[in-house]
């Protein structure tokens, strides 16, 4: 299966709600992971309104490697159903749901350092799992993007917006992050293309393909972000379509390098 992990490199480029997005309309079975060493509990206190978890999570996972119990049974252990927003209409006959499911990340700081001796047997874990995972890494800050998590990743996306202070902050965390993580499974997630830059001149500038892109949508990303009810007509919106748009690519351009197949390089625009 596939493992994408999200991160972001300064500011608020919106890796976590792009994460959630992307979770929410992914064509088939996931599990969307909160890894941020620098949590925030945004998606946990947004989104799902803190009242899901339920204890389980990260420190779960930690509790389990102690008892040296089977990373991949704990794993569906401390997970919690991801919510869909309501759909129109009936689904197909036939039609299979997809599972959408969440594992909470850090509730105590401490726990953040005592985690270092799970994250290999983790990262191994999500990269055998049956449904396809997408990590949300938040922040890389000073400490980077964690190396067992870059090692396993079919694709680790940066994201950002266009603008140049969003672009700064690329530029300072590219390098150390192209050295973790190979050319071709990098790329850039951009947030508000054309704001004023677009893709292609920005995938130029700093020789990293613009993976996929989503529009600027403040109002869309706000609601999701702070758990906004969304009505059944939130999948046929601009925001919720470029997420759905960007999974379907994701998941065609992981498929065919595992196939060993020509994958894209990116957007055009």
């Amino acid at each position: 299966m596939n493992v994408v992990v999200v991160c972001s490199a300064s500011g608020s480029p919106g890796a976590s709600v792009t994460a959630l997005g992307l979770a929410l309309t992914w064509p088939r079975d996931v599990l969307l992971v909160d890894a941020d060493r620098t949590p925030s509990q945004s998606i946990l206190a947004g989104y799902l309104r803190g009242d899901v978890a339920q204890g389980r999570g990260l420190p779960g996972l930690l509790q389990a490697h102690r008892e040296r119990r089977e990373l991949i049974d704990a794993l569906e252990e401390q997970a919690v159903p991801l919510p869909e927003p309501p759909a129109r209409g009936r689904p197909a006959e036939g039609e299979k749901p997809v599972t959408r499911g969440f594992v909470p990340g850090f509730v105590r700081l401490g726990t953040i350092d005592l985690f270092n001796r799970v994250w290999r047997d983790l990262a191994l874990t999500l990269a055998a799992v049956h449904p396809d995972v997408i990590v949300d890494a938040g922040r890389l800050g000073v400490a980077g993007l964690q190396p067992d998590l870059a090692e396993v990743a079919d694709r680790v996306l940066l994201t950002c917006r266009s603008s140049l202070p969003s672009l700064a902050g690329v530029r300072m965390y590219l390098g150390p992050l192209a050295e973790l993580v190979p050319d071709d499974r990098l790329g850039l997630l951009m947030i508000g293309p054309g704001r004023p830059y677009p893709a292609k001149e920005v995938a130029e500038q700093f020789g990293v393909p613009v993976a996929a892109t989503i529009p600027w949508e403040p109002r869309g990303a706000d609601d999701l972000a702070n758990g906004n009810p969304l009505g059944p007509r939130w999948r046929g919106q601009r925001l919720a379509s470029s997420y759905a748009e960007a999974g379907r690519a994701l998941v065609s351009q992981a498929d065919a390098r595992r196939a060993g197949e020509p994958v894209g390089a990116g957007v055009d625009a």
